[in-house]
């Protein structure tokens, strides 16, 4: 017997905010090179990287990034190649079988996140950006996706406990500056420090949800609890440290804490969504959703409460050799969050001056939510102005046969 199930329908109605920005992707610039970017960024770029790179002898004097954007969609199961396959076709047993070995057995992951920064100044060895941020993250369990295809059991229990949701967006005010701390011939030790002021725009969290469906001889039963806060508006801050060492003229060294410190609480219009689904005794041959039984729906204004991105460390090197940049990089978050992952993720990244006016990009990075990735970007170079593309595919060797894909675009000045 094959049941709907509004339950999914539910988490997904709590999770979809007014407006998001996404999280964490930075310039096209830094997608084109994979990522590894960490002694790389220079100019106001430093502030998102490593501050201590606005110290740097080779940076520019000054820098304005006038617009950058980046977005960063994906999912754990399916690629562009299965649904163009599946698309518009009537589904064979073998066909719903091979969809649904795609979802892992943690459930149906969809994420997006990138970043948007609307203006950015650097002078000498100091730096202040206007940025946009956010990210959104939804987990679907797998059983409910296998009765859709399939139907259930007699005497079957479906689990819906799975199943998480989180999405944010904010602001941020940063103000960032580096310097030079020592100096012993031609090695050269920097520190910065970006502080950072963020307005919250919106929030969203599925703070519980369980439920179980039970298909026996005489009906349906089953019951569901799902909660959720929200809010549409807060203030907070944050703060990111990181050192770079010169050596010589063609080799850097790099260290920082991204989110080293942070604080957002959220205090407008702070709520709680709860619904509570009662399913009792539903006989499948009169199935009428009217007479599922809705126990409890309601929304209560909650107290302020406070959320914490967590601390991403970057590692990185890089290496000039005429007309070639080699860098390569380590991310580690100590924490699974929105956009971040607490797998470790290498980076190798590549830079070579083609033209005078023109750079082409490439880079490869292992690890992490994304697995695998492939980068490639341009940079159009017109006297001191840059334009900048780049794309990066996630899982996949391909476009087509990849799960996520990275787009960004940036441009600006640097003297």
């Amino acid at each position: 017997m094959k049941i709907k199930l509004v339950i999914p329908l539910l988490i997904l109605s709590l999770l979809v905010p007014e407006n998001l920005f996404a999280y964490g992707l930075n310039s096209a610039r830094s997608v084109g090179m994979g990522g590894a970017y960490t002694v790389v960024a220079k100019g106001v770029e430093s502030a998102f990287w490593n501050p201590a790179n606005l110290a740097l002898s080779y940076g520019p004097k000054r820098s304005w990034m006038i617009f950058s954007l980046a977005l960063n969609p994906h999912n754990n199961s399916f690629s562009l190649h299965q649904y163009n396959r599946y698309n518009s076709k009537f589904l064979t047993s073998e066909d719903k079988q091979s969809i649904l070995n795609s979802i892992p057995s943690e459930g149906l992951n969809l994420s997006l996140d990138g970043d948007f920064l609307a203006l950015g100044i650097s002078d000498g060895r100091f730096g202040f950006a206007i940025s946009g941020k956010g990210a959104s993250d939804l987990v679907l369990p797998k059983d409910p996706i296998e009765v859709l295809f399939f139907g259930n059991e007699i005497n079957d229990t479906i689990l819906l406990s799975d199943s998480e949701g989180e999405a944010f967006a904010s602001v941020d005010i940063g103000f960032c500056h580096g310097r030079s701390v020592w100096k012993k011939g031609d090695r050269k030790l920097l520190c910065g420090v970006n502080f950072r002021y963020s307005q919250g725009l919106i929030y969203h969290k599925v703070t519980e949800a369980e439920g179980e469906v039970l298909t026996s001889e005489t009906g349906v039963n089953g019951n569901g609890n799902f909660v959720a806060q929200s809010a549409s508006g807060g203030s907070g801050y944050g703060v990111d440290f990181g050192v770079t060492m010169e050596y010589k003229e063609n080799w850097w060294f790099g260290l920082s804490f991204i989110n080293l410190i942070n604080h957002m609480k959220w205090s407008k219009n702070t709520k709680e969504k709860v619904y509570r689904v009662q399913v009792d005794s539903l006989v499948a041959e009169h199935f009428d959703p009217d007479s599922v039984i809705v126990d409890e729906s309601y929304t209560r204004k909650i107290d302020p409460f406070t959320t914490r991105i967590p601390t991403v460390m970057h590692l990185g090197l890089a290496y000039q050799l005429k007309s070639t940049l080699l860098s390569f990089d380590l991310k580690q978050g100590f924490k699974k969050g929105m956009g971040i992952s607490s797998t470790p993720r290498a980076s190798l990244g590549a830079e070579y001056e083609f033209l005078s006016w023109l750079d082409i990009r490439g880079g490869i990075a292992i690890g992490g939510d994304e697995g695998i990735t492939l980068a490639n970007g341009l940079g159009f170079k017109l006297g001191a102005y840059h334009l900048d593309f780049g794309m990066a595919v996630q899982k996949g060797l391909w476009p087509t046969r990849s799960k996520g894909i990275s787009l960004a675009i940036s441009n600006g000045l640097s003297f």
